[in-house]
């Protein structure tokens, strides 16, 4: 055989074996772009699938606790409401509409505990924030007394159910003079003011004193 004016010698051979092994790489061929590779698209496939059914249970799972999430929330804001519409219901149970009826209890219970009343200041109030329809009173008194009788005083009006308060007030305590001819020796003076909270502003109290 003459391949550009060079002769060739290729037996039979030769060309069986070349045409054999042609055959066998085309049948590779065939076999890779026929079987093996959408086989393995296949299983890209499946990968696939699984992956979006993972996602899909995730997503489900998820979808559960949101669910359960939502549900709490809708709960304890239930609760939040109920508790707010109890304090509520108990601010206006308790809450003072009658000036002079505070101050009759307050005396009442001075009374109680041998403490005398010596001044009742000017009523003042302070307006509660972003509320219109509730205002806090507060009304500055001077008393003397033992120092064991005003304590239980003072403890009777911070665990009273009525809402007084002695919040931000400052208490001005003065020893009273020693004197012999004291029937009570020891007594205090005490400046205090007294808050409480009032939904109508009628009755209100002027200066008083005793």
């Amino acid at each position: 055989m003459d391949l550009f004016g060079k002769e060739i010698n290729i037996n039979k051979k030769q060309i069986k074996l070349l045409l054999i092994t042609g055959t066998i790489i085309g049948i590779i061929f065939l076999i890779y772009f026929l079987v093996i590779s959408p086989i393995g698209r296949i299983f890209d496939k499946k990968e696939e699938l699984v992956k979006v059914k993972q996602e899909k249970i995730v997503t489900a799972q998820n979808l559960k606790l949101f669910e359960k999430r939502y549900e709490r929330i809708k709960v304890e804001r239930a609760n939040q409401k109920y508790r707010l519409e109890e304090l509520l219901n108990k601010f206006n149970e308790y809450s003072f509409k009658d000036e002079a009826r505070l101050k009759q209890i307050i005396q009442d219970i001075l009374d109680h505990l041998n403490i005398e009343l010596l001044e009742i200041g000017k009523t003042e109030t302070v307006e509660i924030e972003g509320n219109k329809e509730y205002k806090r009173k507060v009304i500055p008194y001077k008393i003397t007394g033992s120092g064991r009788d005003i304590a239980l005083f003072f403890y009777y009006l911070e665990n009273s159910k009525n809402l007084l308060t002695l919040k931000n007030s400052r208490l001005e305590i003065m020893t009273k003079p020693f004197n012999m001819e004291d029937e009570n020796p020891g007594l205090i003076e005490v400046k205090f003011r007294l808050g409480y909270y009032n939904i109508t502003t009628e009755s209100e109290g002027g200066n008083d004193e005793n």
